[in-house]
């Protein structure tokens, strides 16, 4: 009886330790790093930000997105810039769209199965505004109706997809919130829409 209570006890303390060391390891990979703004440029720390959350991206003139942490373009600051962000399952956090600031190219987001992301997020989306046309947001259950209201701010977005949001309370709501104030924007709120292929491997 002693090994057993012993055993749960040690099993217990094991999955503590282990989820205090991925916050911790979630907040160390989401923390701004203004320095490294600094030396790299916005876009290629964005990109690696990105990629050490398990996201991808796709930069300017590239026909295809990328998850690999080693082909990030190695030019100086301004030599390549990001067209889009993609996260799937990923471990990014709300802090971590700081380093969407001074993007001037970025016009696709699409964020999925991502349960660390909040309403912080979207508001950030605003640093963005003059190039963002496509917002996709599904399965994310840390969004609320006021969270999805700040898209309305993005005054050129061209597309917005949305799925599967368990926090949102006033759906016809939100959707007429956007029709009206975004009147040149496709609105698809659909909760059958297919989930991202990557999640196949996940």
């Amino acid at each position: 009886m002693t090994t057993i209570l012993t055993r749960r006890l040690t099993s217990n303390i094991s999955l503590t330790n282990n989820r205090q060391f991925w916050s911790w390891l979630n907040y160390v990979w989401n923390r701004y790093d203004r320095k490294r703004v600094q030396e790299i440029g916005p876009d290629r720390a964005c990109a690696e930000w990105l990629l050490r959350c398990s996201g991808s991206v796709r930069f300017k003139n590239w026909t295809s997105i990328t998850s690999d942490y080693n082909v990030i373009p190695s030019g100086g600051p301004g030599q390549c810039k990001l067209e889009e962000i993609r996260a799937i399952k990923a471990c990014i956090t709300s802090d971590g769209f700081a380093y969407l600031d001074g993007l001037t190219d970025l016009k696709k987001i699409h964020l999925e199965k991502c349960d660390q992301v909040g309403d912080g997020s979207i508001i950030r989306f605003k640093k963005v505004n003059d190039t963002l046309e496509s917002i996709a947001l599904i399965d994310l259950v840390q969004i609320s109706d006021n969270g999805l209201s700040n898209l309305s701010d993005l005054k050129n977005l061209k597309q917005i997809i949305l799925a599967r949001l368990p926090g949102i309370k006033n759906r016809e709501g939100i959707i007429k919130l956007l029709h009206n104030e975004l009147p040149k924007c496709t609105v698809n709120y659909d909760d059958d829409y297919p989930p991202a292929p990557e999640l196949k491997d996940k």
